[in-house]
């Protein structure tokens, strides 16, 4: 728990010295412009919408998905990380609790290879992270919340999952 805090301080650091308007560069991080060589260890993921509701991408009615955003952080490094493994992201309709989500059945999977996640690759104000589109097409999760989560599997097999987040639908 410790660790997550420490990984959420030096990213809203890295935030806010990058945005703050005459901020001296010493001891200032930056975000590079070609991404870092990938890490297979990650200690965190942060999983976030971008806009924070489903996304209408057509001229028909209705959400089409959601647009999402995964940076991946090692406690030793101030800013978030590129990896080697692959990712899977995962949406289960209603409000599934950490503990439960084992045993329900989402009803979208999106999983990206290592060679596909790099190509969502991209800049930001904490680090290098990725961004994608989770499109259900016609068939878009029932009730008004849905819970989404994030497992990253390393190179050598290890997982580790991101908290899960839970979207806010809109009345039926």
């Amino acid at each position: 728990m410790k660790a997550s805090r420490v990984i959420l301080v030096a990213g809203i650091a890295a935030w806010l010295l990058s945005a703050a308007p005459g901020c001296q560069d010493t001891g200032r991080v930056k975000v590079q412009n070609w991404p870092p060589r990938p890490v297979d260890r990650v200690d965190e993921i942060v999983l976030r919408l971008t806009p924070p509701a489903p996304v209408n991408w057509d001229d028909r009615p209705g959400p089409d998905g959601l647009q999402v955003q995964v940076n991946f952080f090692q406690i030793d490094e101030p800013l978030s990380v590129t990896v080697k493994g692959s990712l899977e992201l995962a949406l289960y309709e209603g409000h599934v609790g950490p503990e439960d989500l084992a045993a329900a059945k989402p009803v979208w999977t999106w999983p990206y290879s290592r060679v596909q996640l790099a190509a969502q690759a991209g800049r930001s104000a904490v680090g290098w992270g990725y961004a994608m589109r989770l499109a259900w097409n016609d068939s878009p999760p029932a009730g008004t919340t849905a819970t989404l989560t994030a497992r990253y599997r390393s190179a050598d097999g290890n997982v580790k999952a991101a908290k899960p987040l839970y979207v806010p639908l809109g009345p039926q």
